[in-house]
């Protein structure tokens, strides 16, 4: 009974010691993660920012939103160009 459970227990040491070589190059991943996570640089929110956008991009051209507020943003663009050229006149 006291050879099964050396077995198990040295089985159960070696999948451990096989798991902790595996996540070894995490840890330096998680310590970059919460120096972005605490935003210890002042660059850090506006990066995250960006690369959240970036991310969601995609989902917001699905429905054609994106489009729609270029569109907007050049009719508007034209309506100033054009009170800028009465003005002119």
């Amino acid at each position: 009974m006291v050879e099964g459970d050396n077995r198990s227990t040295n089985l159960l040491a070696a999948e451990t010691a096989s798991l902790e070589e595996q996540l070894q190059g995490w840890g330096e991943v998680m310590l970059m993660a919460e120096k972005v996570l605490r935003w210890e640089r002042a660059w850090f929110p506006p990066a995250i920012m960006g690369v959240t956008f970036l991310l969601l991009l995609p989902g917001l051209n699905q429905h054609g939103i994106i489009s729609k507020y270029i569109g907007m943003a050049k009719r508007e663009r034209n309506k100033l160009l054009k009170q800028r050229e009465k003005k002119n006149e």
